[in-house]
This record gives structure tokens, C-alpha cells and sequence, in this order.
């Protein structure tokens, strides 16, 4: 259906249980509401009505509210939602966009605009998923004009947030600590992050959550948005003196990245918007829902994800054929399902200083290519993985030699190294071409089940040909590869790697299938950083290890059972020497190898919620089935309680009028001598409660030292007691 009305109007958009309501009058579009959902015959009119703003003292003659696309042409005192010019043109750095048309579809409405001055198209596209509520805008800048125009910002349909929203949550970090949360109060100002890595980034993810000073896990007002970029990105809260507020986030371009050739266009990166009306938990539901129905994209959605060992921490770059067989022995054992060959395996690769885009096999420890090893691996029955690092290079390299233009740089700047590396212009075809054939290659000649894909430097100075910034170029024609890529071999899964979380997002999800979280095997960090993760992210593509007994990256060192507990709610891994770990600690390892099996469908395809008590030392985490019969809890402590017995813990999501059998999984050390006696039923498998009373009055815990925790299991009692 299409409008074509100049006269004051109003639409709406409705999900599940969230309504959004748009409405103009001689300006443009702007959200009224996104929150709760509204009767079908709500008065939008009435409503448009009743949020009539009184015009101040001192102000401008117009009063309108913050728009869809904030401009200065229109009174607006803000940041713009668009800046840019045309060259020779003095006047283009203004401009003024008049609503023109409404293409209205189930669940989508397009917003079509125009500034005829400066010969430019803007749609403002705004949809929303009626299954997970999480909605998606993105905005289309056409040039219709006979010369370039340069855009300096350009943002998805900007988010006016309410004011009842007095608090975000700012999501930061470092290498090895992603996702720490800061929870700030909203003040008249400007809360500016901006980006300029070239990737992710750990300390800057693109997401925010604004809710209210008492929303918490489980009750409160919340909204959350994240950027599905892969790149450079600007986030932008801003608190007018007005009381008006904005949310812009897109990509941060770099010199003149952004140049709309005549007839061309430019769409922003798409913003994912969710809005709870049920505390935090419920909102990251909503995001886990859309990921699993609408991002990830998995050669086989129904098969369990498979347990995988690494074997970066285990053997580092020490490949020899009979360490890797002895470890691929000990991984299938314990029940492995998949290999994964890391740094080390090609051209001249002795340590991390050389041979980056050389991807052929070292024929000194790979006489035969990486046959004999994949074919040893499938014959164990696990799937055989391989790491690549495709968008580097190492000046010490015969690629580097051969071709050292393929590198980005400024000349005549010299260009900078990042763990000894250099960065591919992978938009040149003749590199993309160049890495296509020989990741196709290694895929096909042996059987690749799995590609661990590295991003292990920032970009600095990322200039392409004569110079020009090519940051953003370098995201899409990554997407294009991969895209490339899958294409051809459908069956194919990828993980993203970064250093570990430095490149997590929707974009970059689309097209892989797992992140590798962090670099950080240490169990005490890898709580916080999971916490973070899943307020976006459901635990399925969490990749989560078992790493060696002493930390590499931070030297604290944690006993097997705790490590292993902690990583058994995401996509479980080992990234130990196995060949080297004792056989107490194998049978520990083995045995949650098969509890993770026997729990991953709850984990991986359940709702998933963050569990938090009166001591902030004391956290968990809890999946609750799809027929909620079943859930699976983990408690960890990562200090000592503050005081001598652990408060009750309440469990959400579980039917209240079902009766539940309530048993304790697994404790990990320590746990037992922390107690000297605990007589609660869940240690006997006797407890049985019903779900209101889980919910409402929860569990009492055995007392957990610093660094434990436990598994619980809570299963549905049927009319025949089982």
C-alpha cells in the first residue's frame, strides 16, 4: 500500500508485544512510541494529539520533536543525522528533507524523502520482526545530482528514547576482558564513543541499553540497539536542555570514504532495535530469538554444535606429526567432535613474526601437505578445522615480496606493523581472487570442515590505492569473501576470531557461525566477559574453553572442574594439552564433556537468563527449554561471599504450576570442604518444587569458596514421578 498525503499523519508497526508509532505533520517521521503494545484500535491521531509540545520561552518558532533524521534546516540545535557536501558547491553543506511518500508492508514501513535543492533521495527504512519484536532501520541516501556527494556521517533512522530512561549501560573492555559494563546515569550532554580500529573493536562494541533507575535482571523498562557493523562506528546519546533526547549510531568514516557518485547510493549499516518491558533478561531473549531466526545462518540448524578442541594452547607452533596425533587420540576420548588445527601449519611459520599469506603447507613439517593429519582426524571420527588469518600479511613473506602495493598504506608515511603484520587491500580483485583461490583450495584438497578466521591488528593508515581511506571498503569486501566463500561450499562453518572478541557483531554473524569471545582462558575473567556477551548474544555462538590449568594471559591458575563448568554453557571447547593432563583430571574433563552433550539442546536453543543475588560475587546463569520441562543452572562465586551462608537464588521461567525435580549436577573443588554439612534435598536428588516457588522464593546454596561453583539440573516430574 502506498500513501501519498501532505496532511498530519500517523502509522504503526507491531511485533509481538511491542508497538511502534510513527507520525508527521509538514515535517518528518518521528517515533511517538516504542514500548508496550497498543490495542489495534488505538487513536494513533489522538495519540499524535495528545503529545502536543507547548512551545517555551527563548526557543525557535518551531517546535518539533527529535525526527527520524535530525537536521539543522529544521531548527533542530543537535547532532545531524546527516553531514556532507558537494565539492564547489558552497551551500550543499545544507539542506532540507520534505516527506514525499509511505510504502506501508506487513511488519515495514519505508519513509520516502527528497531534498531537491541538492538533488538527493533519503528512504528511512524501519521494520519489525513479529516473532522476537527486535527491530530494524536502516537508511538509503540516493545522489540524483551531476556531481559527487560526500558524506561525512550518515545515520540509520535516529531513536528518540524516552525520558523515563535515566540510565544505559555502556559496554567497554580491553584484549582479553571484552564486554565489561559500566551502568551510567543520562545527563544533559552528549555521550560520545567512536571507533577507529577498523574492526569491532574490544573496547568499544557497538550496543547500548537505556532503561530506568530500577530495572534489573528480571522486572523494569529497557531498551537495547546494537550496530551490525563489522567496522568503524560512532554511538552518539545526547540529552538537549530541552529534554529531548537522540540515539544515533553507523559507521565512522575516514577522510572521504563516503562518495556518492552521480545515480549512486549509500545504506547505513542496520540498527537493531529491542524494546523489554520485563527487565534485562527479557530483552536479551528477544535479541537471542532474532539471532537464531534471522542471523545465524547454519549449514545444518539442527545438528548439536560440536565440542571442539583447539590446539593453539596446547602445542603453540610446535606441530610435529606425533604430538598432533597423540593430542587428536586424547580429544577423541574424551569425546570430541571437532579438531582444529591453529597457527603454525604453513609456509615457513616457526613463530608470529613471518609468513602471513603464504597459505600453503609447510612442506618441512608437512611433507605430504596437511593430509595425512586431516584424514588421521576424520578417521576418528571428529571434523577437521583450520586456522587462517586471510586479511594479513607479513613483510617477511613471499607475498609481501612478490606484491608489497597489495599492503595498505599512505605513502609516504611509513607503514606501521601490528604483531610484525601488515594489513591485504582485500577490495583490489587481484587479492580477494588471490585468497579465495587458496583458502578454496586448502578447503578442497583436504576435507576442511571449519575455519577458525583470525583479525589479529588494528588497521592504521588503511589506505587503498593512491592513498584514499578504504576502512569501510575493507569490511564489505571481507563480507564478500566470506560470502564467496560459502557460496561455494554451503557446508562450511567459520568461526570469528579477533584477538580474540575484537569482532563480534551482527554483520560479521550473518556469515560465520561461532565467535571465539576472548583470548582469555582465564575462568574468573571469561564469567565477566560471558555476562557481557549474552546480553546480545544467545550461548550457542559463545565459544567457550576448557584452557590450561595456569592462565597464559593473566597467570592465575584454576582446577579443571571450575574451568570446565564455567565453559560448558556455551559451545563447549578444550584448549588444554590433553596429552599432558592427568587422569583424575581427564575423567573431570570427560565427565563434563558428557554432561555438556546431554544439556547443550537446553543451553543452545532455551531461554537463556542471568541470575544475580544480593552478593555481587555471586552469579549464575540458568537455560530454560522451549517446552519449559527442563532447565539447566550454573552458579559460580568469584570471590568469597560477603557473608558466612549464600543468600537463596530465585529461578525464573519455569512453569509455576509445574513440579519440578531439583538435583545437584556437579560441584566443582572445593565445594565440599567449603561446607560442613549441607542436608538440602538437591544434593540427594529428593527436592521437588514447583515452579512459582522456584521462582518466587528460590533456592538455598551450598556455600561456594572464591572460584567454584556448581551445575543444577531441574527437570518436570511427570504423572508417572519420572
Amino acid at each position: 500500500m502506498t500513501f501519498r498525503d501532505q496532511t498530519p499523519g500517523a502509522i504503526r508497526l507491531d511485533g509481538n508485544e511491542t508497538t511502534i508509532i510513527f507520525a508527521w505533520t509538514d515535517g518528518l517521521p518521528a517515533i511517538l512510541h516504542h514500548g508496550e503494545k497498543l490495542s489495534e484500535d488505538a487513536d494513533l491521531l489522538g495519540i499524535a494529539a495528545a503529545l502536543a509540545r507547548p512551545e517555551a520561552h527563548a526557543t525557535l518558532d518551531i517546535n518539533e520533536p527529535v525526527s527520524l533524521h535530525p537536521e539543522p534546516s529544521r531548527g533542530f540545535p543537535g547532532h545531524p543525522a546527516l553531514t556532507g557536501k558537494r565539492r564547489d558547491e558552497p551551500k550543499s553543506w545544507a539542506g532540507k528533507f520534505n516527506l514525499i511518500d509511505i510504502t506501508k508492508q506487513p511488519n515495514r514501513v519505508r519513509f520516502h524523502l527528497t531534498d531537491e535543492p541538492r538533488a538527493l533521495s533519503l528512504d528511512l527504512d524501519c521494520q519489525i520482526d513479529p516473532e522476537s519484536d527486535v527491530a530494524t532501520f536502516r537508511s538509503h541516501l540516493l545522489n540524483r545530482g551531476d556531481a559527487p556527494f560526500i558524506v561525512d556521517w550518515l545515520a540509520p533512522p535516529v531513536i528518540a528514547p524516552d525520558r523515563r530512561y535515566g540510565e544505559f549501560l555502556a559496554f567497554h573492555g580491553r584484549w582479553c576482558a571484552e564486554f565489561a559494563i559500566e551502568r551510567r546515569p543520562v545527563s544533559i550532554g552528549t555521550m560520545l564513543r567512536e571507533n577507529r580500529r577498523g574492526r569491532t573493536s574490544h573496547d568499544a562494541f557497538p550496543g547500548i541499553v537505556l532503561l530506568t533507575s530500577t530495572t534489573d535482571q528480571e522486572q523494569g523498562v529497557c531498551l537495547g540497539c546494537h550496530l551490525g557493523w563489522s567496522g568503524n562506528h560512532r554511538l552518539l546519546l545526547e540529552c538537549l536542555p530541552n529534554g529531548d533526547r537522540q540515539l544515533q549510531m553507523g559507521a565512522l568514516f575516514m577522510g572521504e570514504e563516503a562518495v556518492i557518485a552521480p545515480g549512486e547510493a549509500i545504506e547505513t549499516p542496520p540498527l537493531y532495535i529491542a524494546q523489554s518491558i520485563g527487565g534485562l533478561n527479557a530483552l536479551s531473549q528477544k535479541f537471542h530469538d532474532h539471532v537464531r531466526k534471522r542471523i545465524l545462518q547454519l549449514p545444518d540448524p539442527h545438528a548439536p554444535r560440536p565440542v571442539t578442541v583447539n590446539t593453539w594452547e596446547a602445542i603453540y607452533f610446535d606441530h610435529r606429526h606425533e604430538r598432533l596425533t597423540a593430542l587428536a587420540d586424547a580429544a577423541a576420548a574424551i569425546g570430541a567432535e571437532r579438531f582444529v588445527l591453529d597457527d603454525g601449519w604453513f609456509r615457513g611459520r616457526r613463530d608470529d613474526t613471518s609468513s602471513l599469506g603464504d597459505w600453503y603447507p609447510d612442506e618441512e613439517i608437512y611433507p605430504q601437505g596437511l593430509g595425512p593429519i586431516a584424514d588421521y582426524v576424520h578417521d576418528k571420527g571428529m571434523q577437521f578445522g583450520l586456522w587462517v588469518e586471510p586479511e594479513m600479511v607479513s613483510p617477511n613473506s613471499d607475498l609481501f615480496l612478490d606484491h608489497p602495493d597489495w599492503a595498505l598504506s599512505v605513502d609516504p608515511y611509513p607503514m606501521i606493523t601490528g604483531r610484525n603484520q601488515l594489513v591485504l587491500d582485500i577490495a583490489r580483485s587481484e587479492v580477494s581472487n588471490y585468497l579465495f583461490e587458496r583458502l578454496a583450495s586448502l578447503i578442497s584438497d583436504h576435507d576442511i570442515d571449519y575455519l577458525k578466521w583470525d583479525m589479529n591488528r588494528d588497521l592504521t593508515l588503511p589506505g587503498g590505492k593512491g592513498g584514499t581511506a578504504v576502512a569501510s571498503r575493507q569490511i564489505d569486501a571481507l563480507y564478500s569473501l566470506i560470502d564467496r566463500l560459502l557460496r561455494t561450499f554451503p557446508s562450511l562453518e567459520i568461526e570469528s576470531c579477533a584477538s580474540g572478541g575484537g569482532r563480534i557483531d551482527y554483520g560479521i554473524l550473518q556469515r560465520t557461525h561461532r565467535f571465539w569471545v576472548s583470548d582469555s582462558n582465564d575462568t574468573v575473567e571469561r564469567l565477566r566477559i560471558q555476562w557481557g556477551f549474552s546480553y546480545f548474544f544467545p550461548p550457542e555462538v559463545m565459544g567457550a574453553h576448557v584452557g590450561p590449568t595456569w592462565s597464559h594471559t593473566s597467570g592465575r591458575g584454576l582446577p579443571v572442574g571450575f574451568r570446565a563448568l564455567i565453559a560448558s554453557s556455551g559451545h563447549f571447547g578444550i584448549e588444554d594439552d590433553l596429552t599432558r593432563m592427568s587422569d583424575a583430571d581427564l575423567d573431570v574433563l570427560s565427565d563434563a564433556v558428557e554432561r555438556h552433550k546431554e544439556d547443550r539442546e537446553i543451553w543452545h536453543r532455551g531461554r537463556f537468563y542471568r541470575l544475580q543475588t544480593v552478593d555481587a560475587s555471586l552469579n549464575g546463569c540458568m537455560a530454560v527449554a522451549a517446552d519449559r520441562q527442563h532447565a539447566r543452572l550454573i552458579v559460580a562465586a568469584i570471590d568469597r561471599p560477603d557473608v558466612s551462608l549464600m543468600p537463596r537464588m530465585r529461578l525464573p521461567g519455569l512453569q509455576s504450576n509445574q513440579t519440578y525435580r531439583i538435583r545437584l549436577q556437579y560441584t566443582s573443588e572445593t565445594v565440599d570442604r567449603a561446607n560442613r554439612r549441607f542436608d538440602n534435598l538437591i544434593a540427594t536428588d529428593g527436592l521437588m518444587l514447583r515452579g512459582e516457588v522456584l521462582a518466587i522464593i528460590g533456592l538455598s546454596l551450598p556455600i561456594l569458596n572464591a572460584q567454584s561453583g556448581l551445575a543444577i539440573a531441574i527437570d518436570a516430574v511427570t504423572a508417572n514421578g519420572g
